[in-house]
């Protein structure tokens, strides 16, 4: 399953590849840029966790070090919601090659079940907020430029029930908090 997984994740990141050149124009994001990693929920499924974890074996113990420590701080919270990714280091992901759906898409305008998601980051000043106008919450652009901010179909559930996930015939499972995965996984081991 998890080689399937991977393969399909090479497509996902094509596509998601395609997409930020199109948008580049709005796109802030960079290595260094964690706000949306330290505070959030961060669900995943139950393949995406095991892909995680799996990933996280092939890190170096100095890592897995660090990342146990945040990990045991996290749970010693007991926090359920807005929580720092605890595979955060240093500002960047040390589990990047394996974050989940919700980290490759974030960021983007995504098409939502009433309307479109708009990143929080566009209240930092970052993604898209250079068309964004708060005050009307609406989207401002000449009709003149070249590039205009776009919404997608990129919803984690959109993404996790698609012709791509058909096609590797992926299971992703049950859904969770990263925090509520960790605890589980994490219940009966001592960091």
């Amino acid at each position: 399953m998890i080689n399937r997984y991977k393969k399909y994740l090479e497509i996902v990141d094509a596509g998601f590849k395609n997409i930020l050149k199109e948008q580049a124009p709005f796109i802030k994001c960079k290595k260094g840029c964690s706000y949306c990693c330290k505070e959030g929920e961060y669900p995943l499924s139950e393949l995406e966790y095991v892909y995680l974890m799996f990933y996280y074996t092939t890190l170096s113990d100095d890592i897995r070090a660090i990342i146990n420590q945040n990990i045991d701080n996290l749970l010693k919270q007991n926090r359920q919601k807005f929580y720092s990714c605890p595979f955060l280091i240093n500002d960047e992901c040390s589990v990047y090659a394996a974050r989940p759906l919700i980290c490759r898409t974030f960021g983007l305008i995504s098409i939502g079940k009433q309307k479109s998601k708009i990143p929080f980051c566009v209240d930092l000043g970052l993604n898209y907020a250079s068309v964004y106008d708060k005050e009307r919450n609406a989207f401002i652009w000449d009709e003149n430029d070249a590039v205009v901010p776009k919404a997608y179909n990129i919803d984690r559930t959109v993404l996790r029930n698609n012709e791509k996930a058909e096609l590797f015939d992926i299971n992703f499972g049950e859904d969770k908090a990263l925090v509520e995965w960790l605890r589980e996984d994490y219940a009966d081991k001592a960091l």
